[in-house]
């Protein structure tokens, strides 16, 4: 039974703050205010400012305001304007599962929210930025933007607030106690402390300290840079330094130093107090538009001329405050500030003999972990390979970007290679529109010289339209891969094309055409031994068998998809393979069975974050509960499946008359049980509840904190599959019980002990459980 009383999740969390935030009391103030009174705010200022901080604290302390939701957008790695409803898109958690435009899409869902959305960093966008928040403003009355830019978007109503440096000391009442009650040097203390633990202001440096920040106009960032130096230097040393670099940099004209000047200013004499190495590898991590991890850099930017280990290059960068840690319980990942990639991309340009050497090797690392992903996607490892390239979306972007942006024929085939091996991601992913981009991008200039790949491309490309419902441009694409693969003389592909001329068969009604497009396609994937695919796919074959009243040959289908997953591990065709055997189940009066696979089916949807699949199942599950008579359980599931479904902008009607009929008669059945007006009732609060919630309640799952997940350390060694092998191991469970809890084959179980074991040089379940009792 679901409750009424779940709440609304938001679908983007914003990031919790990784230092302490000092001050501010009246900027806050001042926001909120600001915030209250108009439905846009834009904090201006220079770079450095603390624009991005003060207005994740104003959103954080606004949340309740808001009852649709809080959601940041960062906007720092997108630089096609184009992607801007995209990318808000994402943030709102709407996949791109529709044709319709997502402007469209956008101004659908939002009309009725009333939410608050942060666009952080906007001045390299600002009329594209502008024309989209005007518009949505126009269209949706109670929607809020919450907008970081270092200038204002011009937009009628806006409301303006130039975020001031921190509050600096009065020069003229130089004492410990009244100086540090002001907050640019609290911030200092503060931020020196993590470095000089017994740091404090003191009668001896007071003067120095206040002419420290003095120097520094009060910027937050400039102040934490020159906090990290105080590790290895006295104040009165780093003012000395500061003031000549700044004499250097302006004529002597102290007074007359810009903000952004003093900025730029520290970070360049950051810059220099890094050794050559530190400086070389600083700058080649300006290749990097998103976060990285210590594999990328060292594949990427280290070469025989750094004579300094990565490892230990960027610890030292860390610590000086020019690379940002990203702590997290799965991994750790750095990144860039903006304002000093854009400094280490220039000092790339100026220092490297050949920047696009870096470039190139970026792309080739991105192109290879594609690559790999779709060699290594039907195994164990399903979800972290999804969460992977979910990780690296900016940086796969800006890879295939150099790509397929070079003119030799080598790039644009490597280009063409990297969209189709990111089918996963695009499908399972939820970035259906995106990825048709990159496709059509490929095949445009590849029309006259078509490959192999283009041939994948092209049917990937039906595939995607299909999802998105777009039948007509699906079986143009077909048609063109059909010839294209005549004219090579090649049939690796034949399978597929027959696979997704059935799903366009499918999806408009024609079952007889379908059934047989499907049958060839099994055949010939079954010719090339291609298990993957069949595993992908059976579960359309089996939905067919269904509706054509071969119920016992869908079941079987089901079961052979189920039997595969498990051989190697598998988990997305097979969550798949449960929810047609579940439908299966609800047709043949299976009440249970039915209710039993989709609860199962469900829970391997999760993991994917698959909200396609999770709205199947819901929806699914709505209508076992109708069958078996709980009618307002079965009205709130339809509303809630009904709810995603628009949210995705994909009605069920796009999927086939066939199921769209399950879905009318279980909607007509809760009706008559329930009566017109409380089965609208019953419908409009379940269209409320929180889809998160839901499915935890429905899979006995506990939400679990981010701060409550295993540490860095197990989760850098094992995956988290092996992670949850290793806890029912540590509770005593033998491989077969460990199988039945999981619903998995007792072989796959062992495949993962092992990896378990080799991974952590342990010999014994009895270490493994010593293991995970101290993490």
């Amino acid at each position: 039974m679901v409750r009424k009383s779940t709440m609304r999740r938001e679908a983007t969390e914003l990031p919790s703050d990784v230092s302490s935030f000092v001050g501010r009391k009246a900027e806050l103030a001042v926001a909120r205010e600001h915030l209250r009174a108009s439905r846009l705010l834009t904090l201006t200022g220079p770079g450095g400012v603390g624009k991005t901080r003060l207005a994740l604290r104003v959103a954080a302390e606004s949340r309740r305001a808001f009852p649709d939701g809080v959601y940041l957008v960062e906007l720092a790695d997108v630089d096609d304007p184009s992607l801007l409803p995209e990318t808000l898109a994402n943030a709102l958690g709407l996949a791109q599962q529709t044709a319709r435009a997502p402007y469209a899409q956008l101004r659908r869902h939002l009309a009725d929210r009333c939410a608050l959305v942060v666009f952080d960093g906007c001045e390299h966008l600002v009329e594209p930025t502008a024309m989209l928040v005007g518009n949505l403003l126009r269209a949706a009355p109670a929607l809020r933007f919450l907008v970081t830019s270092r200038q204002s978007l011009g937009v009628v109503g806006e409301r303006v607030y130039t975020v001031p440096p921190l509050g600096m000391p009065d020069f003229d009442q130089i004492a410990p106690a009244t100086v540090q009650a002001s907050d640019a040097v609290a911030l200092l203390v503060e931020r020196a402390a993590d470095h000089v633990p017994d740091f404090a202001v003191t009668d001896d440096n007071v003067k120095a300290i206040t002419q420290l920040c003095l120097r520094l106009d009060g910027l937050p960032l400039a102040i934490e840079l020159a906090a990290a130096r105080l590790r290895s230097t006295s104040v009165d040393d780093l003012l000395v330094r500061l003031d000549d670099r700044f004499r250097l940099l302006v004529g002597g004209s102290a007074e007359a130093l810009p903000r952004q000047q003093t900025l730029r200013a520290l970070i360049d004499w950051s810059y220099a107090l890094c050794s050559a190495d530190e400086q070389a590898l600083l700058s080649r991590l300006s290749v990097f538009p998103g976060g990285f991890d210590l594999a990328a850099v060292e594949e990427v930017c280290a070469d025989e001329s750094l004579s300094a280990g990565v490892l230990d290059l960027i610890d030292a960068l860390v610590r000086k405050s020019m690379v940002t840690l990203d702590a997290s319980p799965r991994r750790m990942r750095y990144r860039l500030l903006e304002t000093i990639r854009e400094y280490a991309a220039e000092r790339l340009a100026e220092k490297h003999p050949d920047p696009q050497v870096v470039r190139r090797r970026h792309r080739d690392y991105y192109a290879r972990l594609a690559t790999r992903a779709a060699e290594e996607w039907c195994g164990a490892d399903q979800a972290e390979w999804l969460a992977t390239l979910r990780r690296e979306h900016a940086n796969l972007r800006a890879a295939f970007e150099n790509t397929a942006a070079a003119d030799d024929a080598d790039s644009r085939q490597t280009a063409v290679i990297m969209a189709v091996s990111l089918q996963w991601h695009w499908i399972a992913g939820g970035f259906l529109a995106e990825g048709r981009r990159w496709l059509r991008r490929v095949l445009t200039p590849d029309t006259d010289q078509p490959t192999v790949s283009s041939v994948d491309a092209m049917w990937l490309d039906a595939y995607l339209g299909l999802l998105q419902g777009d039948l007509n441009t699906a079986r143009n694409r077909l048609n063109q891969a059909e010839t294209t693969a005549d004219t090579l003389g090649t049939t690796h592909a034949a399978g597929y094309i027959a696979q997704l001329r059935a799903m366009a068969a499918l999806f408009g009604g024609d079952l007889g055409t379908a059934r047989s497009f499907y049958e060839t396609a099994l055949a010939e994937h079954e010719a090339n031994d291609n298990e993957a695919a069949i595993a992908g796919f059976l579960f359309q074959l089996a939905t067919t068998y269904t509706f054509c009243g071969e119920t016992k040959l869908a079941a079987e289908a089901c079961e052979r998809s189920i039997r595969i997953s498990e051989d190697c591990g598998e988990r997305w065709g097979r969550g798949y393979a449960m929810w047609a055997l579940a439908l299966n189940r609800w047709l043949e009066d299976d009440f249970s069975g039915a209710e039993d696979l989709a609860r199962q089916s469900l829970g391997i949807t999760l993991e994917f974050n698959d909200q396609l699949g999770i709205a199947h199942l819901i929806g699914l599950l709505g209508w076992v509960a109708a069958s078996k008579g709980d009618a307002e359980n079965g009205a709130h599931l339809v509303g809630l499946s009904d709810a995603l479904r628009e949210k995705l902008g994909t009605p069920m009607s796009a999927f086939g008359p066939h199921l769209a009929s399950c879905h009318t008669r279980s909607q007509e059945r809760l009706r008559a049980q329930l009566g017109d007006d409380a089965y609208r009732a019953a419908v409009q609060a379940g269209a409320k509840l929180d889809a998160h919630s839901v499915v935890l309640e429905i899979t006995h799952t506990e939400a679990t904190p981010d701060a409550a997940q295993p540490t860095l350390g197990v989760s850098s060694l094992l995956t988290r599959r092996e992670l949850e092998v290793a806890q029912l191991v540590a509770q005593g469970l033998s491989n077969k019980a460990i199988a039945e809890t999981m619903v998995v084959s007792t072989r796959t179980v062992e495949s993962h002990v092992r990896h378990i074991l080799t991974k952590l040089g342990f010999r014994s379940r009895a270490q493994v459980a010593a293991w995970i009792a101290e993490q």
